[in-house]
């Protein structure tokens, strides 16, 4: 999951910032990067949204019951090693994973799990899947007040019961960042052909 901040902001720094202000800083930041990543998506088609740059590759794959799900259930448990690759399609479905996970979690009835997103087989299909799971997210920070931002998350978040939705909401941040630049990194490999060699 997430780490906890190494050094909190103090009266004593200086910090003088109230949650009002951070809490739209937070959510302007979440809009940039989620404008970025739909804008990269762009023209994105099927042959390169399961892509498999490498062998042993996790992806986006279809089960003998017709349900598409991702390998090693998208993440979030511990990662093997060495880790393997992953699709443009898995790194997409783990934002999801992300996205959809926390908001049950947080602002739902904690239900929604890897096993029922319905996760689109088709890069046509990606960018509203996705945004969708994004405007719930945003929609349900956007509406928390000065308590819902701090109070913290309670004992069903384990070893972050202490941690708040401000933690929370930056730890979703870094997700989507990390991912999303990877997703970019992928589609320009893609899109120079994966058989470019050096010469020596």
């Amino acid at each position: 999951m997430w780490r906890r901040p190494i050094l909190a902001p103090t009266p004593a720094m200086g910090w003088n910032r109230t949650m009002a202000d951070l809490a739209n800083s937070l959510l302007r930041t979440h809009d940039h990067v989620w404008n970025r990543l739909m804008t990269r998506l762009v023209g994105l088609g099927d042959a390169e949204y399961l892509w498999e740059p490498v062998s042993g590759c996790w992806s986006l794959r279809r089960g003998s019951d017709g349900h598409w799900r991702l390998d090693d259930g998208g993440g979030g448990g511990p990662a093997p090693d060495p880790v393997p690759v992953t699709t443009i399609a898995w790194r997409l479905g783990h934002i999801v994973v992300c996205l959809g996970g926390f908001t049950s979690f947080r602002f739902g009835d904690g239900t929604l799990t890897p096993e029922t997103i319905d996760f689109p087989a088709s890069a046509l299909e990606v960018t509203d899947f996705l945004d969708g799971y994004y405007r719930t997210w945003r929609a349900a920070l956007g509406e928390l007040d000065q308590a819902g931002w701090e109070a913290p998350l309670g004992q069903a978040w384990g070893e972050y019961a202490e941690d708040n939705t401000l933690d929370l909401a930056l730890h979703v941040l870094d997700e989507v960042i990390h991912h999303a630049a990877e997703v970019g990194v992928l589609r320009d490999l893609y899109s120079h052909g994966s058989s470019y060699a050096p010469s020596a």
